[in-house]
């Protein structure tokens, strides 16, 4: 696809950064926009996105290097962990240690938890369609061979794919799927019955979703039982599970209570 988007002269602009780029200003733009409605103070969810994307980041790289498969060659070339610029990021590291972060910063200022995972969700799933697309034009996160009539076919040397082979367009699979919970996110959103619950289902849906592309994919990135599992399937699995907890407690005590707020 287009691997690179351009060259200022000895600065190259890799077209998967511009995009992941945007995708966080959008997840950030879902965010303010939709940060008085909860009743939080602008400039303090500022100050929080700042801290969980640092720790998104490190958790990423961290989880990158130690379950994609590269681990040996890291620990041989140990300043190769922080040339991030090379790419290899891993979602799932990225969430936890957002999750961590976030928990310590929203009991530290007494914010409602439920209240702030719900306005995180759906910006989280737009941030996510739209920094696929990037992995799309560089090849990252690429799919399986296939004769399917909608196989891509990357030409590019400089595509993170190989090339010449018509491979599964995985990354605009996550594309639809993010894209499509981030729509249900904000329907269900206007019919929200209880605190927490576009948390939970953003943890059911995107599960299982990704799940499900993984199943497709073909980039190095840390496989068991000679390929049949993925890392991301087994941390999607506990996702689903505690997803499903959440949901399950948060919908019988809003039961229970009678109370939505």
């Amino acid at each position: 696809m287009y691997p690179i988007l351009f060259k200022l002269g000895p600065l190259t602009i890799q077209t998967v950064s511009v995009l992941h780029a945007l995708g966080f200003y959008a997840g950030i733009f879902m965010v303010i926009k939709y940060a008085e409605a909860y009743k939080f103070d602008k400039e303090k969810m500022y100050e929080f996105v700042i801290l969980i994307t640092i720790f998104s980041i490190i958790g990423a790289r961290v989880f990158s290097i130690l379950f994609d498969g590269s681990l040996s060659y890291y620990l041989s070339h140990p300043a190769a962990m922080l040339m991030v610029w090379n790419g290899g990021f891993t979602f799932y590291g990225g969430f936890i240690f957002a999750v961590i972060a976030g928990i310590w910063y929203i009991k530290k200022h007494n914010y409602d938890l439920w209240k702030v995972t719900d306005l995180f969700s759906p910006a989280l799933a737009l941030g996510l369609a739209v920094g696929r697309i990037g992995c799309f034009a560089s090849g990252d996160s690429y799919g399986k061979p296939t004769d399917l009539p909608w196989a891509v076919i990357y030409s590019d040397p400089r595509s993170m794919a190989p090339v010449g082979i018509p491979l599964h367009p995985t990354q605009l699979y996550s594309v639809i799927t993010n894209s499509l919970i981030f729509i249900f996110l904000m329907y269900l959103k206007k019919k929200q019955r209880f605190k927490g619950e576009l948390f939970a289902v953003f943890l059911i849906l995107y599960s299982i979703t990704r799940s499900f592309v993984e199943i497709f994919r073909n980039d190095p990135r840390g496989v068991y039982f000679n390929g049949l599992i993925s890392t991301s399937q087994i941390i999607s699995f506990f996702v689903l599970i505690t997803g499903i907890a959440i949901y399950a407690f948060l919908k019988k005590k809003y039961t229970t209570s009678g109370i939505a707020n």
